[in-house]
């Protein structure tokens, strides 16, 4: 299924779209990963911190995986 919603969000927008759609899975505290599914479309996403050298670990980066 192919969804019209976007395939990457950014900071804020990650987190917030995050809460109020999908389902957290899974944690990998070594990678800081979060993997996330979509209930509705089945769709799972992937939050990661691209700029982790940064104070806090950067804004964070939720995107679509492909199938």
């Amino acid at each position: 299924m192919t969804s019209n919603r976007p395939q990457k969000l950014e900071g804020k927008e990650a987190v917030d779209f995050a809460e109020r759609h999908l389902k957290k899975r899974q944690t990998n505290s070594q990678t800081w990963e979060i993997e996330y599914e979509d209930a509705s479309t089945g769709e799972r996403w992937v939050m990661d911190y691209p700029h982790s050298e940064a104070h806090g670990a950067g804004s964070p980066r939720l995107q679509r995986r492909s199938s």
